[in-house]
């Protein structure tokens, strides 16, 4: 899992750290998930899950989102 925080600066987006965790207990990852569906006020059928493994690149997966307009290509540069 990469995750990676961004701060609009001026109206330009800035990353502002990078994170990853190589692997994650599956029991972990349902709580992180738990967690951020109540902070973010997520209601159940809001909730997609992807996965994005079987790509071998970000471009890939990039794509592959795009296609089902699941990115918000503002923000990547």
């Amino acid at each position: 899992m990469v995750s990676y925080n961004f701060k609009i600066v001026n109206g330009i987006p800035q990353k502002s750290s990078i994170m990853k965790a190589p692997e994650i207990p599956k029991k972990k990852l349902e709580e992180i998930i738990q967690n951020m569906k109540e902070k973010t006020n997520t209601a159940p059928d809001e909730f997609e899950e992807l996965d994005l493994s079987k790509f071998k690149t970000i471009d890939e997966q990039l794509k592959f989102l795009k296609k089902r307009d699941r990115v918000d290509t503002m923000y990547i540069m």
